[in-house]
């Protein structure tokens, strides 16, 4: 699986009432993008996934919030520095 498959995975289970919720309590020049997708959702994606350590740093990057949060849940805790 890569970066565009899992943000293919993510768009798929996008929450239109949880992007809604997202928007009203984010700064707008700051503003990360997200699928408002809940962190149980998330769980089960990442599991579906696996451990990718190289997938999550590619995720990191992503200007998406539930990308990030997914990147991890699937890193190597031992490598996590951030």
């Amino acid at each position: 699986m890569n970066t565009t498959d899992v943000l293919m995975l993510l768009e798929t289970h996008k929450n239109e009432r949880g992007i809604a919720n997202w928007n009203k309590l984010t700064v707008e020049e700051k503003k990360l993008k997200s699928f408002g997708i809940g962190l149980t959702q998330l769980r089960k994606l990442a599991k579906k996934i696996g451990q990718n350590r190289e997938l999550a740093l590619e995720l990191w990057k992503s200007q998406y919030y539930d990308a990030k949060v997914i990147s991890l849940l699937i890193d190597d805790p031992k490598h996590v520095t951030e």
